[in-house]
């Protein structure tokens, strides 16, 4: 079998001149050594392998005019007998495949052209067509070298470092096992089809082994030209992203197009979360119509700010975390929430950034959303590791905003003005909203409902403050 388990050597040009072949020479009886093509096919036809001298394979191997003495069929006949004695000749498969690596570099004089095409059509034989340095080979010798060896890696589930560590010794360390590195983003973009699971783990691995100039350079291609359609499927690449480049050193050195993208796809793939946790509550956990209601309409409403969700945080009561925590991702952040005898109820904390953090409760008799400024001890709190509850949270204080009648122009509003939170850039129209009411103009917000609803709403809203007050209260007397 043919051993592709040692190191790479260095970049060095292979040694094929003159002086190499008087060496080789010296060391050779002089009966022994005849340098004729057809001297070397007959000892091939008598099976006199072991006769063939070093210099005379040197000689087969270098000169061209060596087989113009034959015609042209017995050359491939010939040339494909050699790349099988090379399969039990170490020497010779050495230097055959090491010297075809560099031809295919571009030192055109390395190896003779009967070889070359002997070894194309030695490589379809069946006891080399899964070889991977065959494989190697035949994509240095495409037109577009460098997208042929990002396939192969991409079928081979390798990385570009795993797959030297499998071709050590085998091949020269041409200049291509560096510079392909590169076309691995673009590929992955433009060419593989279908994206899986396993895809992303493979390309987010490219990323893991890169030095920080090449993977900076590649995701910034991922982030301009990925479709949006392959981030929402895999939230992992995002979460990867995030991990890596939000709040990083890394994310100064993309382009501003492609920290404004690494924003809006943490943000979307936040929200979706968010979506999933909604829809979780509404079909598993028996809630009433009127809370199935009310959340559906937040699910819509909080999707005009997708972009500006960092990150989110999951509190649940017990119950709710019994039934639905199975069904959450692994590397979501979920917490259970501490019984205090509050309400039951779920909770979602919003993470803006420089724009602070948004509380939503779910269920129970306040419902509310609140709104807190940015601030290292609040931020220390909700996204701690500490145990929360309904009380704690409502303890810090913030801003409460209800859900009565017109709460979406109402929140809208205070949002815009008091905390200078948009909805998502070139929002013309509220998600969740009919379109009469969910117009939207980024100077006047949504449009005010009429008399009789803000009147309405007025009502509501004296009810709703006479309960959140109730509940603030005893979350101030509560111990912390």
């Amino acid at each position: 079998m043919i051993n592709e388990n040692s190191n790479l050597k260095e970049f060095t040009i292979p040694d094929h001149q003159p002086r190499r072949l008087i060496e080789l020479a010296a060391q050779q009886e002089p009966s022994n050594i005849n340098l004729s093509i057809l001297a070397l096919q007959d000892k091939i036809a008598q099976n006199r392998v072991k006769d063939i001298s070093l210099i005379e394979w040197i000689w087969c191997i270098d000169n061209e005019k060596f087989w113009e003495e034959i015609p042209e069929i017995e050359r491939k006949q010939l040339s494909l007998k050699i790349w099988r004695i090379s399969q039990s000749n170490k020497w010779l498969y050495s230097t055959l495949i090491r010297r075809l690596a560099w031809f295919y570099h571009g030192q055109q004089n390395v190896i003779t052209s009967n070889l070359v095409d002997g070894f194309l059509l030695w490589s379809n034989s069946i006891s080399v067509q899964d070889n991977l340095v065959v494989k190697v080979l035949l994509a240095l010798g495409e037109d577009e070298p460098k997208n042929a060896m990002v396939k192969i890696i991409c079928e081979q589930n390798l990385t570009p470092n795993e797959l030297l560590l499998k071709i050590n010794n085998a091949l020269p360390n041409i200049p291509i096992f560096k510079d392909y590195i590169l076309e691995i983003a673009p590929y992955f973009t433009k060419q593989l089809h279908p994206v899986t699971l396993d895809k992303v783990n493979w390309l987010l691995r490219c990323f893991e082994q890169m030095e920080e100039t090449e993977e900076i350079t590649s995701v910034e291609y991922i982030l301009n030209y990925l479709p949006a359609s392959i981030v929402g499927r895999y939230p992992e690449l995002v979460n990867w992203l995030k991990t890596n480049y939000n709040n990083s050193s890394k994310q100064s050195k993309l382009s501003s197009q492609a920290r404004q993208k690494l924003r809006i796809w943490i943000g979307a793939v936040n929200y979706q979360d968010f979506y999933t946790l909604v829809d979780l509550i509404i079909n598993r956990i028996g809630i009433t119509e009127r809370e199935e209601n009310q959340l559906s309409k937040r699910k819509g409403f909080w999707n005009n700010y997708s972009n500006s969700f960092t990150r989110i945080k999951i509190l649940l009561p017990v119950r709710s975390y019994q039934i639905i925590n199975h069904d959450l991702r692994a590397d979501q952040d979920v917490q259970r929430l501490q019984s205090d005898g509050s309400d039951e109820t779920e909770i979602c904390i919003f993470d803006l950034g420089e724009n602070g953090f948004i509380v939503e409760f779910f269920r129970g008799r306040g419902s509310e959303t609140r709104i807190f400024p940015k601030n290292d001890y609040i931020k220390s709190v909700l996204f701690g590791s500490q145990p929360l509850s309904v009380k704690r949270i409502r303890k810090l204080g913030g801003e409460a905003h209800d859900h009565a009648l017109a709460w979406q122009w109402s929140c809208e509003k205070l949002l815009r003005t008091d905390y200078q939170i948009f909805p998502n850039a070139g929002t013309k129209n509220f998600i969740g909203l009919p379109p009469k009411y969910g117009r939207y103009d980024v100077t006047f917000g949504l449009p005010q409902p009429d008399y009789h609803k803000l009147m309405e709403r007025q009502k509501q809203v004296e009810q709703w403050k006479r309960i959140i007050n109730q509940l603030e209260l005893e979350a101030k007397q509560s111990p912390d």
